[in-house]
């Protein structure tokens, strides 16, 4: 139970971390253009580069966050939890901000395939505890 609940919770947080990361360096590379409002509650006037981002950081969320989850937890659908909470934020955002039709089916494709990686990439060995 512990290792399961430690899975989840440690995904989830690598799973926000790297979503944070890739946007701030989105945000880095390519600032919003001069005089947009934040506030505004929609994104449609911004350029592709600026949306492109937040995209990608769903996508490699999912993908660090199931493969945390699944490694710790040594359970699968740990990892599927994890996509399903970033699809969910994802929607969430889409709900308080009005986005551009493609960015909705990328941003609901990204952590699906994102957790889909995560999950056939090599999960290794969890060290054993030796009685020597």
């Amino acid at each position: 139970m512990i290792h399961r609940l430690g899975g989840l919770a440690a995904g989830l947080a690598v799973a926000i971390f790297a979503i944070m990361l890739v946007e701030f360096i989105g945000y880095q590379l390519f600032p919003p253009p001069r005089g947009y409002d934040m506030s505004a509650g929609s994104a449609l006037s911004l350029p592709v580069e600026n949306l492109m981002w937040p995209v990608i950081g769903w996508l490699l969320g999912a993908l660090a966050g199931s493969w945390v989850a699944v490694r710790i937890s040594g359970e699968r659908w740990t990892g599927w939890a994890i996509v399903v909470l970033v699809l969910a934020a994802t929607v969430f955002n889409f709900a308080l901000i009005a986005h551009p039709l493609w960015m909705m089916v990328a941003g609901a494709a990204a952590p699906i395939l994102g957790g889909w990686i995560g999950l056939l990439l090599p999960k290794g060995r969890r060290p054993e505890l030796s009685e020597e």
